[in-house]
């Protein structure tokens, strides 16, 4: 096999880090880019410097914006009754395809994953705790996604929020906090980003209380 130069070689390194993206396609995105003009070149890497030294996490609830808090948590039209919980800022995007969705977010980073290590204290799960007991939020939507892992998360969730809720209806908030999660709709293992707004729709229409057994 030749040698590829030392430069192309880490182009390909870093693009095969990319989620989805696999020694096939990284050679494809890698030469495409070599073939780019250089005031595109210039363009593409302003743009990523850019990118990374604006968009940052909401400080509330996690969503990546160049806004601070992001232009969700700022919306004075949004329902600040009914919070839905998803897994990382492409499920806002996604979910946000849902027209008669008003709600608010909060994006956890992720789910549980004991063989990869990520636990409770790596995902924003306190922080979503936090927000119960200080918002006027009466419904919290679990929309993780309907694999293993989002589904484990889920049940994790339900179980603090329970907690919280007690806690609430002790201080004089007799309705405590409804638990729901998407109904039809989300096939088994199914990622949120990747459903259609049709589909989407009519999962949070049909959504049910939250199985907590």
């Amino acid at each position: 096999m030749i040698q590829r130069p030392p430069a192309l070689e880490k182009l390909l390194e870093i693009l095969r880090s990319l989620p989805n993206v696999g020694p096939k396609m990284s050679e494809r995105i890698a030469f495409h880019i070599l073939r780019m003009p250089e005031d595109k070149i210039r363009d593409f890497i302003d743009i990523l410097e850019a990118s990374h030294a604006e968009v940052r996490p909401c400080p509330i609830c996690g969503h990546w914006d160049d806004s601070s808090p992001c232009r969700v948590c700022q919306d004075p039209s949004r329902d600040k009754t009914v919070l839905c919980v998803v897994e990382n800022s492409q499920d806002v995007q996604a979910v946000s395809r849902i027209k008669n969705f008003k709600g608010i977010y909060h994006v956890l980073g992720g789910t549980l994953s004991p063989l990869e290590g990520i636990g409770p204290d790596d995902l924003q799960i306190t922080s979503l705790l936090k927000r119960l007991e200080t918002e006027p939020i009466q419904e919290v939507i679990l929309a993780t996604n309907s694999d293993m892992e989002g589904e484990s998360t889920a049940q994790y969730i339900s179980k603090q929020i329970l907690s919280v809720s007690a806690k609430i209806r002790g201080n004089g908030r007799p309705e405590g906090i409804k638990i729901t999660r998407p109904a039809q709709g989300l096939p088994s293992g199914g990622e949120l980003e990747y459903m259609d707004e049709l589909t989407l729709t009519h999962a949070f229409d049909g959504r049910r209380e939250f199985d907590r057994n």
